[in-house]
């Protein structure tokens, strides 16, 4: 993403992209996946936080945009923040659903039995992080994904959301400021 942002060409090859994407080319779309599966997964893996279910919705981000794409109108905007209005929208759909129904997820790769003091703590902290992150609203968690775990900078996350600089700033400030709040809260020191 962020070499997508760096060089002055970037937009035109992006809009060429999406051009051949519209006209059905497999290689196009190969192109999108790969580029932005990874940064999408983290996004709806955060929000859900359950692997499994990260992973289908993921996979139904791409069916929709496969879907959409003709009525997609470039204007700059990079196409990764198309897709992760798709995986907004799916998500708080697939939360909404899950909160009707009670059900508890099993962890992929562990067993649940930790082999050693650390790793169960560590296994605590993560769980109190996820469910932290997942009570901040939906662009403070874009916000806080594209700049802490993607490394965007704050330039690259306002072009990517469609907003000013200092938007992005009160964003993570905000965002921020209430992680602390639900983690002080639950004696997590921040």
């Amino acid at each position: 993403m962020q070499d997508a942002l760096a060089f002055p060409g970037a937009r035109d090859a992006e809009a060429e992209l999406i051009e051949r994407a519209k006209a059905s080319d497999r290689a196009a779309w190969d192109e999108i996946f790969n580029r932005h599966y990874e940064p999408v997964f983290v996004f709806v893996f955060c929000r859900v936080g359950d692997r499994a279910a990260a992973e289908d919705l993921v996979a139904d981000v791409f069916v929709e945009a496969w879907r959409g794409i003709r009525g997609f109108d470039y204007r700059g905007v990079p196409l990764v923040s198309w897709l992760y209005r798709i995986a907004r929208n799916l998500t708080a759909d697939f939360l909404r659903r899950r909160s009707r129904v009670k059900v508890q997820a099993l962890e992929d790769g562990w067993s649940g039995i930790p082999h050693t003091e650390d790793q169960a703590e560590l296994i605590v902290v993560w769980q109190t992080v996820a469910a932290a992150f997942r009570k901040l609203t939906g662009e403070q968690q874009l916000v806080l994904v594209s700049r802490f775990v993607e490394g965007l900078t704050l330039a690259e996350t306002a072009a990517l959301l469609g907003k000013k600089e200092n938007a992005i700033k009160a964003l993570e400030f905000r965002a921020l400021r209430s992680v602390r709040r639900i983690l002080g809260g639950q004696g997590v020191a921040v």
